[in-house]
């Protein structure tokens, strides 16, 4: 159903014109003739021709006007200019216009049909070029959803088409539409199975499909279904290795000009370069899902190496600080309880009662830290109920807000309306806020505008509260080791290192995690995940395998 190279002779010698439409039809070219310019260009703007052979002197439009028209209706048109009266002038001037080449009558047949196919060859190498350049042009991207629409407008372009669409094969092997220039009216995602329509049988049989005419006119296509009318298409296999990964539909609509079997060797160099661009597309989205899913487990994997650490290095200091608790708890008891006895004695002189004061203190602090190291070595059975955050923090706030605003800290909190319950211990959570809340004060003293913002919220079934200070920061090398027991960067005397370590604890108890983000001199954000509560999650106690394994104990 291919149609040959179409030439068009222009000559007012009919001897010359019958000669010139005999030699090149036996040779397989499909030939009009006609004896004036006017009428060779009323002829092209109806038809594309791939060559003309045109009399320079002729009577009305001679040939140099006639070229110069003929370039600016088809670029790609080529010509050879022959005369019987030419000048060197006439040849120069002819070259200037685009013409191939310039043969003066009388001629040797021979030479004229060499240079027919000299011109030929010549327009098929520029075509074959602009396709090159083309498919240069689609190995740029690498992103398929990118690369669809530029092939189709690049496919536009080289075959001059009126539309063009492009059907990927899917995961049960149908042909989905995918990209096209129709906008307006493309059935976006439509399949075809395979056989159906013309699509679905190039896809069944793997050979391109060459329509020169009406469809129900071609005997491969009869009774085949088919949406509107169109002129001429060419539908071709994208086939790389032998796999057929879709099929690049082709089509005129209002050119009334047929494709033709250049067209087709070009659709087939083409095809064979958007195959190749498909599939390394497939192949660079398929690496980058498989990167990042290498990131994401080396990422898992690092936090369970951190985790595991942390647990082993936990289960060691609690055992340790277990031992230490029990020995030094009775005697320090006992200090603290005659310090007050002696207190209390009337006769004690003044001194005495200073320093008695001052024992009391002290042990009094040495009984708060064993109570810590109990509490992190030791950990109870948590009571966990349906907790409402919001109000439990709002509640902690008010107790510990004149302590803030004495300090001169602008308090900022932002939250609004009720969030979901959580299951967790209301004395410990408060305990976990009172501690964060404390450790941005103690980082605001001595800040100008010290400021201290609140947020509560829900994402991805979690609720999520943040204390965020613009304080004096945490340097990186201490990020690591924030939470870890008796970690601490005050003075001697003023923190025991424990308190991040319990609250850590607490809300890993809980299911919960508790990240830091800090940069010195500017600020440290605590934010805090629990899950939500369930539907028909009832109240319940964490058991104590659980409680273990968080603390690392």
């Amino acid at each position: 159903m291919g149609q040959s190279t179409r030439i068009i002779v222009i000559d007012d010698e009919p001897a010359i014109r019958d000669l010139l439409v005999y030699e090149l039809w036996s040779r397989g070219y499909t030939v009009t003739a006609v004896s004036n310019g006017q009428e060779a260009l009323e002829m092209m703007i109806q038809v594309k021709f791939q060559l003309a052979i045109s009399d320079m002197k002729m009577p009305g439009m001679g040939g140099l006007e006639l070229l110069k028209a003929s370039k600016a209706l088809d670029p790609e048109i080529e010509f050879i200019m022959i005369t019987g009266f030419g000048t060197v002038e006439d040849a120069v001037q002819s070259i200037k216009l685009g013409a191939y080449d310039f043969i003066q009558k009388p001629f040797d047949l021979r030479d004229i049909l060499a240079l027919v196919e000299r011109a030929l060859e010549k327009r098929d190498l520029k075509q074959m070029l602009g396709v090159y350049e083309a498919s240069r042009a689609v190995f740029t991207s690498t992103n398929l959803d990118e690369l669809l629409p530029r092939i189709v407008k690049i496919t536009l372009s080289v075959l001059r088409a009126d539309d063009v669409s492009v059907m990927l094969v899917d995961e049960t092997n149908r042909l989905r539409m995918l990209a096209s220039s129709r906008n307006g009216s493309t059935p976006w995602g439509a399949t075809l199975e395979a056989g159906e329509r013309v699509a679905g049988r190039v896809l069944e049989t793997m050979e391109p499909a060459l329509i020169t005419g009406p469809l129900d006119t071609d005997p491969r296509f009869q009774g085949t279904q088919t949406y509107r009318d169109i002129h001429s298409s060419i539908i071709y296999p994208l086939i790389l290795q032998g796999e057929i990964l879709g099929v690049l539909n082709i089509n005129r609509v209002g050119r009334k000009e047929a494709f033709n079997d250049a067209d087709l060797r070009t659709a087939a160099i083409l095809g064979a370069q958007i195959a190749q661009a498909i599939s390394n597309a497939r192949l660079y989205g398929r690496l980058e899902t498989k990167i990042v899913e290498l990131d994401r487990s080396y990422r898992d994997l690092a936090q369970a190496q951190d985790q595991l650490i942390r647990s082993e290095k936990l289960a060691l200091l609690g055992q340790l600080s277990a031992g230490i608790t029990h020995e030094i708890k009775n005697p320090l008891s006992g200090i603290i309880g005659l310090s007050e006895m002696m207190l209390e004695n009337s006769l004690a002189p003044s001194r005495h009662g200073e320093y008695l004061r001052l024992i009391r203190q002290e042990g009094q602090r040495c009984l708060q830290i064993t109570q810590q190291l109990l509490q992190f070595s030791s950990p109870e059975k948590p009571h966990a109920e349906p907790l409402a955050l919001v109000p439990l923090l709002e509640f902690t706030l008010k107790l510990m807000k004149p302590e803030l605003v004495k300090a001169g800290i602008n308090i900022e909190t932002a939250w609004s309306g009720p969030l979901p319950q959580v299951l967790a211990d209301p004395s410990e959570i408060q305990q976990v806020f009172m501690n964060l809340i404390g450790n941005a004060r103690q980082a605001l003293e001595g800040r100008s505008l010290p400021r201290l913002v609140l947020k509560a919220g829900e994402l991805d079934g979690k609720v999520l509260l943040s204390f965020q200070d613009n304080g004096c920061g945490i340097p990186q090398e201490n990020l690591a080791k924030i939470f870890d027991p008796f970690f601490t960067t005050k003075p001697r005397g003023v923190g025991t290192g424990l308190g991040l370590s319990i609250c850590y604890g607490i809300i890993h108890r809980f299911g919960g995690q508790l990240r830091v983000e800090s940069e010195t001199e500017v600020g440290t954000t605590f934010t805090i995940e629990l899950p939500v509560l369930t539907d028909g999650q009832s109240e319940k106690k964490v058991n104590s395998e659980t409680a273990v394994n968080s603390t690392g104990s």
